[in-house]
C-alpha cells in the first residue's frame, strides 16, 4: 500500500472514531465516516470491504492504543498489585488525554455480540501482555479467579467514568479523588486477602 493510502486508511480509522464518539453505534455509517474524512464514500471500500469491517478496524485500533498506553506503565520486575495500580492510573491518564478513542473504544464493547465475533489478534502484543498480567494475577491469587474481561471491565470502566465526570465538572480533578477510585477498583479486582494487605502497604506509605 502507497503512503498517501496508508495516509487515507487512517483518516478514514480516525474518522471512524470521531463519529463512534459522537454519535454511537446507532449513527454509524460510512457515509458519515467518509465525509469526515474527506474521501469519496466509494474510495472508502477501497480500504474496508463495508460498515462492518470499518467497525473491526476501528475496534482493534483503538483497544491497541490503550493496552500500549498500559503496557508503557507496567514494570515486569513490579509485584502484580503495583502493575495493576500502575495499569488504573495508565488508563486514567489516557482517558483525559483521548476521550472520543475512550467513548469510541465504550460504544464498540457495549456491543457484546460484536466484541464475541471479533475477539482480539493474538499479534496484538500489547494487548497480550495484560491477558498474561492478569492471568498470572489468577493463577497466583492476587487478582479474582474469574473471566479475564469482567477484570479489565472493572478496572477500565470506572476510570472512563470518573474522566467523563471530571470533564462534566461532576468529580474533583485532584491526586485524592483518583487515589480514592483506585483503592475501589483493587477491592473489585484482588482476593479479599490481598487487598488488606495492599490497603496497608499504602497506609505505611503516607
Amino acid at each position: 500500500m502507497k503512503l498517501k493510502d496508508e495516509e487515507k486508511h487512517d483518516r478514514l480509522l480516525d474518522a471512524g472514531v470521531t463519529v463512534l464518539a459522537k454519535g454511537g453505534m446507532a449513527n454509524f455509517s460510512t457515509t458519515k465516516v467518509a465525509k469526515l474524512a474527506g474521501i469519496p464514500q466509494s474510495n472508502l471500500y477501497i480500504y474496508f470491504q463495508n460498515k462492518g469491517a470499518l467497525l473491526e478496524a476501528v475496534y482493534r485500533m483503538t483497544v491497541h492504543q490503550q493496552s500500549v498506553a498500559v503496557v508503557a506503565a507496567l514494570k515486569d520486575e513490579d509485584p502484580l498489585t503495583t502493575q495493576v495500580m500502575a495499569s488504573v492510573r495508565a488508563l486514567y491518564q489516557f482517558a483525559m488525554a483521548q476521550p472520543e478513542t475512550v467513548t469510541a473504544i465504550q460504544a464498540l464493547l457495549d456491543d457484546i455480540e460484536l466484541k464475541h465475533k471479533w475477539g482480539l489478534k493474538q499479534d496484538d502484543l500489547a494487548n497480550q501482555r495484560i491477558q498474561r498480567l492478569l492471568q498470572d494475577g489468577i493463577d497466583q491469587h492476587v487478582l479474582r479467579a474469574t473471566d479475564q474481561n469482567f477484570i479489565r471491565y472493572f478496572l477500565a470502566r470506572p476510570v472512563f467514568h470518573y474522566a467523563d465526570g471530571i470533564r462534566a465538572g461532576l468529580y474533583p480533578d485532584t491526586p485524592a479523588a483518583l487515589a480514592d477510585l483506585t483503592a475501589m477498583i483493587m477491592g473489585a479486582v484482588l482476593q479479599p486477602d490481598v487487598y488488606r494487605t495492599w490497603c496497608l502497604e499504602m497506609a505505611s506509605t503516607r
